[in-house]
C-alpha cells in the first residue's frame, strides 16, 4: 500500500470535516457540531468534577458526574437531568459523520422543502441517538460502577475486541445503507425519517462500545471523548472501512493496556 493509500482515509474525512458545503442547511449542521464541542468543554471545565463535596455550578452534568442537584435522586430524575448533555454530546461526537448523509438528503430533495428534510434528518438521528445515552444511562445506574482508569481501561479493551467481530462490520455496513428520498410532500419527510432511522440505528450499533468506554473515562473524559470521535468518524469515512475497524482496534487495544499499567 502507498503512501497516498495509507493517507485516502483522514484526507477524506478531513474533506468531510473541514470542507466548505455548498448547502446552507449542511452547513449550519457543521457549525453545530462545533459549537456542541465549545459548549461542552466549557460545561466541562464549571463541572462539579472539579468542584469541593462534588457540587456543581451547573444543574445538568454529563452521565457518571456528580452534581448537587442528583445526589440522591431516583433514577428516573437522574435520567432526565442528563438529557442536555446526552444531546449536547450526541451533537458534538457524532453530527460529523453524519454530514455525507445529510448532503445526502439535501441533494435528492428541492429546494423549496430542502431545510425540512434536513431538519427532519438530523432530529430523527439525535433522537435515537437520546434514545441511548437514556439506556446507557439506566445502565451506569444500576451497575453503580464508578468511573476510573481500571474501568476504563477494561471497557476500552472490550471495545476494541468489539471492532473485529462480524457485528460491528454489519453495523458499519448498515450505516452506508440508503433509502429511497422522495423530492417533496410528505412522503420526502417519511423517507427522510426512515433514512435516518437506518443511518442512527446502524451508528449506534456500531458505535456503542466505543460510547460506553468514554463513559467510563473519569477525569480524562474530554481527551477521550476527541478520540472517540476521531475514531467513529474515521471509521465512516474511510474508504477501507475492514482496514480501519483494525486500526481503530490497536489504537484503543494500546491506550487501553497504557490505563490498565497506570491503574496497576
Amino acid at each position: 500500500m502507498g503512501k497516498a493509500d495509507r493517507l485516502a482515509g483522514p484526507r477524506r474525512m478531513a474533506g468531510f470535516i473541514f470542507a466548505p458545503w455548498w448547502c446552507g442547511q449542511v452547513a449550519l449542521i457543521q457549525a453545530t457540531s462545533v459549537l456542541a464541542w465549545l459548549l461542552y468543554l466549557y460545561v466541562w471545565a464549571r463541572s462539579g468534577v472539579h468542584a469541593p463535596r462534588g457540587r456543581a455550578p451547573i444543574w445538568w452534568c454529563m452521565p457518571g458526574m456528580s452534581s448537587g442537584a442528583s445526589i440522591g435522586a431516583s433514577v428516573p430524575v437522574k435520567v432526565v437531568s442528563s438529557l442536555p448533555m446526552w444531546l449536547l454530546m450526541a451533537a458534538a461526537m457524532m453530527l460529523p459523520g453524519a454530514l455525507p448523509a445529510a448532503q445526502h438528503v439535501a441533494t435528492n430533495t428541492f429546494r423549496r422543502g430542502r431545510s425540512r428534510a434536513v431538519g427532519a434528518f438530523i432530529g430523527t438521528y439525535l433522537l435515537i441517538w437520546i434514545a441511548f445515552g437514556v439506556a446507557a444511562e439506566m445502565l451506569i445506574t444500576a451497575v453503580g460502577v464508578a468511573p476510573g482508569g481500571a474501568v476504563f481501561a477494561v471497557v476500552l479493551a472490550a471495545a476494541a475486541v468489539y471492532e473485529l467481530t462480524t457485528v460491528k462490520r454489519w453495523a458499519l455496513n448498515r450505516c452506508h445503507r440508503s433509502w429511497p428520498l422522495p423530492p417533496s410532500g410528505l412522503h420526502s419527510v417519511i423517507g427522510v425519517a426512515r433514512f435516518a432511522w437506518i443511518s442512527a440505528s446502524g451508528c449506534v450499533a456500531s458505535c456503542w462500545a466505543s460510547m460506553l468506554a468514554m463513559l467510563a473515562a473519569a477525569g480524562t473524559r474530554p481527551l477521550v471523548m476527541v478520540g472517540v470521535t476521531v475514531a467513529m468518524t474515521y471509521e465512516r469515512l474511510t474508504r477501507r472501512p475492514r482496514s480501519g475497524r483494525q486500526r481503530v482496534a490497536v489504537g484503543y487495544s494500546g491506550v487501553a493496556a497504557l490505563f490498565l499499567l497506570a491503574a496497576v
